[in-house]
């Protein structure tokens, strides 16, 4: 298809034999598309009357028109690849300013009569520059600004203050077409661009601040905890799989260790809740956290920059132009660079930790052939590195200070990210039909202590150092049809296939106590090639009385080929090679919703959603008959109830939900009394019930108020293994209370620019990292509060912010660790700086 285009381009600027007369316009211009074979598009009225000088002589298209065109005033654009619009319009620079002093300048050059209500004194106009439709100039003069076209006869237009301040809306693909949030029967939180960026949101830690029911935390660099309503696993093995699942672009990233990436260039990021096995398939039983990239622009070209300086020798430059090639092919490149030192020291190295180091870039192209088709070809590269985590002991060695490490080693992390995808879609009269072809590549590795003190310092066992690094293949492609939207209903199907290929070297050292002499030191070298399918529909049907029944099914078949080569270099005797040993498992996730939606404003949901997390090979199993045993997929089945409405003219939001996941042959790590095997096992039933309620007010046109607030009581049902009974316990990961409190101002400062600045608390339970509910692994509840103030221009061109992350610099866990001595991780301290953005 870009060769279609290419061609197309090359034959407008290739120079060719033409003879039209002068005379009548409309008459010459019907010659001149016969000739060149090309559609032109134009109102009648624009070119009635109008007569051309006529062209003769060896020229190119271009060339040709802009001869006949001559100085009638009309202007041209093209839509699509063979389509040339021709129109009355006129060239506009008008800056943003005053609204009157906007419409004046308007009127005084396109001729419009445009009638201006006293309200429109004190607004400000966008602003307008290139060749436009006067109607159309007036459109995207006074978009956004609360003011909007109250009638239209032909002659004189006359404009109103708009009846309402609305709240923005989001648009969300959670069933796999473009909708409204609020028009989805799903419990989800949206976050827009101008949300993320006005919240300082860079990370999936950042988004768990704000949405109620997300925790991520982290035990190491390349382990983050990422759960949805307590639903999660902590196991790091190559051979398992997460149930929360992260999708960029519609192309899932199946590692968790390539998956919390820095967040940057998005047009939107939401958080899906409970199990989504019907539309996303595999490991989804907690839900989705969905990611899109602002689009590459065909109608203006885009030039951003943003720095920003803060403590802690903190750096960062983001980057983006957005321009258009021709009027049907668009090219965007995007980049990210960070640094900051690190919050933490190892005292007895010096070395710093957590410390931040990215490189992030984006390459996209969008194109239109025509016929109806889309593509958007993407390429994206990433690459960070730190000095490891800051595992504090509070016992022996400690000396009183959580931004201290006592380990004595070398720590550290890198990894590298990339992927390319290719989406197309093709819309018709008779459905669309959309393909997503996606390879992505990551590599990482870690190095750290798994014991919180130096072995200088332990009295009996030995410090444990750890080399874990991973490589992910992963090929994926989705091909789905979404049928027309009918009175009666619509319906999405497709195919799904996906081969990962993971391999992961976990190289274990242990240095006995006091001497540091070499204890233990093994080596698993772990392999896994998997092989998904997958077959889906979804449908809905409009019933009576404002009643809508969504029904979809789909069928998963997952294969595992795994290999397990385990080294024991100080007892060799425990050395084994498996082989590959081969496992399949299929599942039927099926989803049913009833909706009733009496007004625009107002939809009440009940739903019974199913979900799976594949089933795999324990990578870090000790002996081979471990290895060689899988464990099952893991099931939850999820009843809900919801609310999404909108009141006093769209000004407050109130979205709410009541939800029952039962759990099914849940996936647990388990310490093996008897052989001291730590193995994953189908180990439990569980039941998670809860509610989420997320409220969002705009009392004024500068002000946006915001609040969240889920609770989360999770059990487990039964939970008996051997001589381990973790039944009653309270689930892993799943903080009872989750709060938080958010306003955003933009407040105009007559003519001169805006006040910007917002403000977000957020507080969180404290919860138990472990099924056994050992008091060592408590997190203890914390509250977390950032603000922000600045100053953006009047033309909203460049905007100047002072921060503060952390503000009342609570020192809160990230996570406990009991291996051989009490120790903890603990979070970011107050962080604060300044950031420049400027567009061009």
């Amino acid at each position: 298809m870009s060769a279609q285009v290419q061609a197309q381009s090359q034959a407008r600027a290739q120079a060719s034999e033409i003879n039209i007369p002068g005379g009548d316009l409309r008459i010459a211009l019907d010659a001149y598309a016969t000739q060149y074979g090309i559609q032109l598009l134009y109102k009648p009225g624009d070119i009635s009357g109008i007569s051309t000088k006529g062209i003769k002589g060896l020229v190119s298209q271009e060339q040709a028109l802009t001869s006949l065109l001559g100085n009638s005033g009309l202007l041209v654009k093209r839509d699509g690849g063979n389509a040339i619009v021709i129109f009355r319009g006129t060239v506009l620079d008008l800056p943003a300013q005053d609204m009157t002093e906007a419409l004046a300048a308007l009127s005084a050059k396109t001729g419009l009569h445009i009638v201006v209500p006293a309200e429109a004194k004190g607004l400000r106009s966008n602003p307008l520059k290139g060749a436009f439709e006067a109607r159309d100039a007036l459109r995207q003069l006074i978009v956004d600004s609360g003011l909007e076209l109250a009638s239209d006869d032909g002659t004189t237009i006359f404009l109103r203050r708009q009846a309402e301040i609305s709240l923005s809306t989001v648009t969300v693909t959670a069933q796999k077409r473009p909708q409204l949030a609020q028009a989805v029967p799903i419990s989800m939180t949206t976050f827009s661009a101008k949300a993320l960026e006005v919240n300082r949101i860079q990370s999936l830690q950042d988004v768990a601040r704000l949405t109620p029911g997300l925790l991520v935390s982290a035990f190491s660099q390349n382990n983050p905890t990422i759960a949805i309503r307590g639903i999660s696993n902590t196991f790091s093995q190559i051979g398992v799989s997460k149930p929360v699942a992260v999708v960029l672009d519609d192309v899932f990233i199946p590692r968790n260790s390539a998956a919390n990436f820095e967040l940057f260039d998005l047009d939107s990021l939401t958080v899906l809740k409970g199990p989504q096995g019907t539309l996303f398939g595999r490991n989804v039983t907690g839900g989705a956290i969905v990611l899109t990239t602002r689009p590459p622009s065909l109608d203006e070209r885009v030039l951003e920059t943003q720095l920003t300086l803060g403590n802690l020798n903190a750096r960062q430059f983001n980057g983006l132009i957005s321009t258009p090639l021709n009027d049907s092919t668009a090219f965007k490149l995007s980049a990210s660079v960070r640094g900051r030192d690190g919050y933490g020291v190892d005292r007895l190295t010096g070395k710093q930790q957590d410390d931040i180091n990215s490189r992030n870039s984006r390459a996209q192209l969008f194109f239109k052939p025509g016929s109806g088709v889309e593509t958007m070809l993407s390429a994206d590269y990433s690459e960070d590195w730190n000095g490891g985590r800051t595992l504090s002991s509070d016992t022996l060695g400690n000396d009183g200070d959580v931004r201290t490490s006592e380990l004595g080693v070398i720590q550290g992390f890198k990894r590298t990210i990339a992927g390319t995808s290719a989406k197309i879609n093709w819309k018709s009269d008779a459905g669309e039909v959309t393909s997503v072809t996606a390879y992505r590549k990551s590599q990482s590795g870690e190095d750290y202590s798994g014991v919180g003190a130096n072995y200088s310092f332990l009295s009996t066992g030995s410090q444990s150092l750890v080399r874990d690094a991973d490589q992910i293949g992963t090929f994926s492609q989705e091909l789905r049809y979404a049928s027309p939207k009918w009175a009666y209903g619509d319906f999405v199907t497709g195919l799904y296939y996906m081969s990962e290929n993971g391999s992961r070297q976990l190289d274990t050292r242990g240095l006995a106590a006091k001497t540091g002499i070499l204890a233990s030191a093994t080596l698993a070298n772990q392999h896994v090639d998997t092989t998904s399918y997958a077959v889906f529909a979804d449908g809905v049907i409009h019933l009576a009385s404002a009643f809508d029944l969504t029904a979809g099914m789909r069928y998963t078949q997952d294969e595992k080929t795994a290999s397990l080569i385990r080294s024991d270099f100080i007892r060799p005797v425990n050395n084994f090679s498996s082989g590959d040993v081969k496992a399949k498992w299929s599942e039927v996730t099926p989803r049913l919703v009833l909706s009733w939606q009496p007004e625009r404003n107002l939809m009440a949901y009940a739903s019974v959603t199913r979900g799976f997390t594949a089933g795999g090979f324990n990578g870090d199993a000790s002996s081979f008959s471990v290895f060689k045993t899988p464990f099952n997929p893991e099931k939850v089945t999820n009843y809900e109830a919801g609310l999404k409405t909108q009141w006093l003219q769209n000004r407050l939001r109130v979205n709410a939900s009541l939800y029952k996941l039962e759990y099914k042959d849940k996936q647990e790590l388990v310490n093996n009394s008897l052989t001291g095997i730590l193995t994953i096992v189908n180990a439990s039933k569980a039941t998670v019930k809860g509610g989420e309620v997320e409220i969002t007010y705009k009392p004024v046109n500068w002000l946006d108020l915001s609040t969240s607030y889920s609770r989360i009581d999770g059990t487990y049902d039964s939970f008996v293994v051997g001589t381990v009974n973790n039944s009653g316990n309270p689930i892993a990961s799943a903080p009872r209370n989750q709060f938080s409190a958010a306003a955003n101002v933009i407040i105009p400062l007559e003519s001169t620019g805006y006040l910007v600045g917002s403000a977000n608390y957020s507080w969180r339970d404290g919860y138990n990292t472990g099924a056994a509910n050992d008091p060592n692994l408590q997190i203890p509840g914390y509250g977390l509060s950032n603000l922000s103030l600045g100053y953006e221009s009047a033309d909203r061109g460049w905007r100047i912010i002072a921060w503060i992350k952390n503000a009342n610099n609570t020192t809160y866990l990230l996570t406990r660790s009991i291996q051989v001595v009490r120790a903890e991780y603990v979070g970011e301290p107050r962080t604060f700086g300044l950031t420049l953005t400027a567009k061009f």
